[in-house]
């Protein structure tokens, strides 16, 4: 079984996402995928861009979004993370 907190600085500097795992399915949970990145929450665009890509090796079956909501399908959760670089 899967369960991770993993820290993914670039919206804010302590972003984090969660993975878990649930009938052999990898599910992430990111707040703020989509950032957005501004100099009042201190945002950084390189290091957003790296926890972008470190999102994507995930191979999350599912992403549960913020904003976004439910995305299922890895090709899909991988496209819509990736449409933010």
């Amino acid at each position: 079984m899967i369960n991770f907190a993993i820290h993914t600085p670039g919206h804010t500097p302590g972003s984090v996402v969660y993975l878990v795992e649930s009938d052999g399915m990898r599910v992430l949970f990111g707040q703020d995928v989509h950032g957005p990145l501004h100099d009042d929450f201190a945002s950084d665009r390189r290091a957003y861009q790296k926890s972008l890509l470190k999102m994507v090796e995930l191979e999350a079956d599912i992403l549960c979004e913020g904003l976004f909501g439910v995305f299922q399908g890895a090709d899909r959760v991988k496209e819509f993370i990736l449409s933010f670089l």
